[in-house]
């Protein structure tokens, strides 16, 4: 299936449309366009959405920015839906601030997934 990019960034940015849940339950929430960040080790849900479906927690944990500097997180764990495939229990950041999904190589290592810039569309391809 095909994703387009989001232009309402500059550069578009590669995204794709996901539903959240929790886990092993339905994915109740969504669609939502989550932004691809293929240099990101993680991946980061607003602290709402996880309050919301009652997302359970993990652990505490600490994460640097990309300027270097350190910050504290909860990590939580939810279910993500792509296409029709439910990715399982993938430990998310909860970001009280953020209004972004970001999907970071946790989650997109799980997918084989096609960035054609030039078309600015992102293509999720069968496992």
């Amino acid at each position: 299936m095909k994703h387009v990019y989001l232009t309402t960034y500059y550069p578009p940015m590669p995204a794709l449309q996901i539903m959240l849940g929790y886990p092993s339950e339905s994915l109740k929430l969504g669609p939502f366009e989550a932004i691809i960040d293929t240099g990101g080790d993680g991946t980061i849900v607003p602290q709402a959405l996880l309050d919301e479906i009652g997302a359970p927690f993990v652990d505490d944990g600490r994460i640097r920015s990309h300027w270097g500097e350190w910050r504290s997180i909860q990590l939580f764990t939810v279910d993500i839906g792509v296409n029709g495939l439910r990715l399982p229990a993938i430990e998310v950041v909860g970001d009280e601030d953020g209004k972004e999904i970001l999907l970071g190589r946790n989650f997109l290592n799980k997918l084989n997934l096609l960035l054609h810039g030039p078309a600015q569309q992102v293509d999720v391809l069968d496992r």
